[in-house]
């Protein structure tokens, strides 16, 4: 569904029952988040909010789970209907059509009064609307290779340095008769079908557009979209993230190419496959990832509550909680400096974890209008890519049916 159908639809559903909060609090700010749940991340957002309201005696932060194939529409419902949160906690990818309708709140001011831009990932540059900063950056990544060191050594193979190598190695572990695939990833129409081809043409050097311009049908480009190709002809129909991460801690696969944050279900494999998991840096010449969540105070924000979400952010990016979030969740904090020396040798996976992070190129458009649209962007997207690996269609074809998909659709200004 494009941006501007949600919008309208939004109105209409602007009278869905907002959650009940707790009444008996002097001040309670709303913070929904598909993370509230989530393995990792979650204890250490429950944690911050702890010492928040530790800090801010009659605040309290309700934090709730709202399941991330459902959350971008939900807020743009809410804030559509003059219903927002008070703490705004976003996808990054989706930030500009936020941004773009008016409902962020600058936070220029407040952050020159902070050590926070000095120390922070220059990806903190995403952040920009129209010259303006409306939000701070929580994670930017680098992709990661996961591997099954066993599956591999049974094939005779080491750990691949190539694209070519990789394609060699998903092919040769593949065992179809034993349930054991060479690869695991996304293979339903959904977004992360950007991340997952966009790895083979950015990894390699390239980019979708050039000089302004959709370049899907570059010949360069073609080719590496069919390297991509080949490596799902040995990956599992009809899987998406959670059933593709399962599948590998499961020991049935022999790659997954994520990001840091599925060290925590690694963690939690089965006691007989969990010494054979592995993780490296993914085959390319190219480091590449892309911003991933980020948070926000709206522009309707209540007087009276202004201050205690700037607060909120600002314990966020401190210090001793921007080390606890590289800690708990396995995953790269945007402050310089984050990871302890002693955890570094302590954890090596933490160090390839920050040092990935710290050179990845995004995936992810730039592009204004396409940040703006994004929605729209990977819907697009996302069939083709589903026609590429369920059909026989040639490759070139394809992509050139992509592009004047999107010239229609998302026309670049």
């Amino acid at each position: 569904m494009d941006r501007r159908t949600v919008l309208k639809n939004a109105l209409a559903l602007a009278a869905t029952p907002a959650p009940v909060f707790a009444q008996n609090a002097a001040v309670t700010l709303d913070f929904p988040s598909w993370q509230a749940e989530e393995p990792g991340v979650s204890g250490w957002w429950r944690a911050l909010v702890g010492e928040f309201e530790a800090a801010n005696p009659g605040a309290k932060v309700n934090l709730y789970s709202i399941p991330f194939t459902q959350y971008v529409q939900q807020l743009t419902v809410r804030f559509a209907g003059n219903n927002a949160p008070d703490i705004v906690h976003l996808p990054t990818r989706n930030f500009a059509a936020f941004a773009a309708q008016g409902w962020l709140a600058p936070l220029d001011e407040r952050l020159a009064r902070t050590d926070i831009l000095q120390n922070w990932t220059p990806l903190q540059s995403e952040m920009k609307w129209e010259g303006k900063t409306q939000g701070l950056l929580l994670m930017g990544y680098g992709s990661l290779l996961y591997y099954n060191e066993k599956l591999l050594g049974d094939a005779g193979l080491g750990v691949p340095t190539t694209p070519t190598a990789w394609l060699e190695a998903i092919e040769k572990t593949t065992k179809r008769d034993q349930g054991v695939f060479g690869l695991v990833a996304t293979s339903i129409e959904h977004p992360n079908l950007v991340v997952e081809a966009g790895t083979w043409v950015m990894g390699q050097g390239l980019d979708w557009l050039r000089q302004g311009r959709y370049d899907f049908a570059n010949p360069q480009t073609v080719a590496a979209v069919e390297q991509y190709r080949r490596s799902m002809r040995f990956a599992p129909p009809g899987m998406n993230s959670t059933t593709g991460r399962q599948l590998f801690i499961d020991g049935k696969a022999t790659f997954l190419r994520d990001g840091p944050w599925v060290w925590a279900f690694v963690a939690r494999a089965p006691e007989a496959v969990r010494p054979h998991l592995k993780v490296a840096r993914v085959p390319f010449p190219r480091e590449t990832g892309g911003t991933s969540n980020s948070l926000h105070m709206p522009a309707s924000l209540a007087a009276n509550k202004r201050e205690l979400v700037w607060k909120f952010v600002e314990l966020a990016a401190s210090p001793k909680w921007q080390s606890e979030y590289v800690l708990q969740s396995a995953s790269p904090a945007p402050r310089k400096g984050a990871l302890p020396a002693d955890a570094a040798q302590r954890l090596p996976h933490l160090k390839l974890v920050m040092d990935a992070a710290a050179s990845a190129a995004s995936v992810f458009p730039t592009h204004p209008t396409l940040m703006e649209s994004y929605n729209e962007y990977a819907s697009i997207f996302g069939r083709s890519m589903m026609r590429l690996i369920s059909t026989e269609e040639p490759t070139a074809t394809v992509m050139a049916n992509l592009q004047r998909e999107l010239e229609r659709a998302v026309p670049l200004r």
